[in-house]
């Protein structure tokens, strides 16, 4: 479940009208152990005895809160507001008589994780025992293989188009200048087009608190932090997307790692 592959599929799964929340989250739940039906069995899981499962596809990891409805797609981008409800919800439920807790999620869900760790742990007891485990959720903003910002130019639609800033880390933003002064967003045949107006092209962009290597350090709830080092998706989509390769040169590595040639290795590890 990544953020790409989900706020596409919210489109296409809105015009046909299913449940995108659900198809979305299915992926995650099944491979990850945290989610199974033994968790108590993982030295984590100890102590946890209620499992929640929050079906997710926002598109911006439960950080949008826009109050207009978007009119190409009729899409809702308020997925902060459903994180609130959610809290609420389960709060009313039992969830403030918890005496261990721990918030995780895998890929997007994962990033919300992170983003949302210090806020769940202040909404439950301070005698409550909180943790935060994000699975394949680190992002990294780098460069692509045409030496360009692709992740960064995605991250920058994604917070314009979510109105996620006020959500973000006010840590981090209060660090940060907003380059970005206002965005407009439409829709041909299931791609998303914005076109943007920045202050200025040296300013330091507000989506930069979307990247976990840049807010980790400033959580003060207890993160554990699972990533493979060669993490499939951002290779596809962050190191080598399709923009940044137009001839296919890293389409057979993209596809499987052994296809991979020593060169492309080397770039993978930041040689």
């Amino acid at each position: 479940m990544a953020m790409a592959t989900c706020f596409g599929t919210a489109v296409v799964h809105n015009k046909r009208g299913l449940r995108p929340n659900y198809l979305c989250s299915k992926r995650c739940s099944k491979r990850s152990r945290l989610f199974g039906r033994k968790p108590a069995s993982l030295p984590l899981g100890q102590g946890i005895r209620n499992r929640i499962k929050v079906r997710y596809c926002d598109g911006s990891s439960f950080t949008g809160d826009v109050a207009a409805v978007n009119p190409v797609t009729n899409l809702h981008f308020r997925g902060a507001r459903v994180w609130l409800a959610v809290m609420e919800d389960l709060l009313s439920k039992g969830m403030r008589n918890a005496e261990n807790a721990i918030l995780s999620g895998c890929s997007a869900g994962g990033l919300a994780s992170i983003l949302h760790c210090d806020s769940f742990r202040a909404l439950l007891p301070m005698g409550t025992k909180v943790k935060c485990i994000s699975d394949a959720g680190y992002f990294i903003n780098t460069r692509d293989v045409s030496g360009g910002h692709y992740i960064q130019t995605f991250f920058d639609q994604l917070v314009a188009t979510h109105g996620s800033a006020k959500n973000l880390l006010p840590s981090c933003t209060s660090r940060m200048k907003p380059g970005l002064v206002s965005a407009f967003c439409f829709l041909t045949s299931f791609t998303l087009h914005c076109n943007f107006q920045y202050s200025d092209q040296y300013s330091i962009h507000i989506s930069q608190c979307f990247f976990p290597q840049n807010i980790a350090q400033q959580i003060r709830t207890p993160l554990f932090i699972i990533n493979a080092a060669y993490d499939s998706w951002q290779i596809r989509n962050i190191l080598a997307p399709g923009i940044a390769d137009p001839h296919g040169h890293w389409e057979s590595c993209k596809l499987d790692i052994k296809n991979c040639l020593p060169s492309q290795i080397k770039v993978m590890q930041g040689d």
